[in-house]
């Protein structure tokens, strides 16, 4: 009976890490999404003398691609 049990919690935990790891690879291309979208304010910022747009499409690309790799390795292989 506890084998059932362990077997359960197992496939529940397993479940929980595939979640997991589809919410963080969705918000990881939301953020690249829009991303590509501000990326025609990195031209207007530059030109005016501002940094702010740059920097900002920079850490957003860069944490839109550490979540989508944290996705990726959290969800695992959907054939299993």
């Amino acid at each position: 009976m506890s084998g059932t049990k362990l077997i359960r919690v197992e496939e529940s935990t397993i479940e929980e890490r595939k979640r997991v790891g589809t919410v963080l690879m969705t918000v990881g291309k939301v953020l690249l999404w829009t991303d590509f979208l501000l990326l025609m304010f990195v031209y207007v910022g530059l030109k005016s003398g501002s940094h702010l747009w740059l920097w900002w499409v920079i850490i957003e690309g860069v944490l839109g691609l550490i979540l989508l790799e944290i996705g990726i390795h959290k969800r695992g292989s959907l054939t299993d």
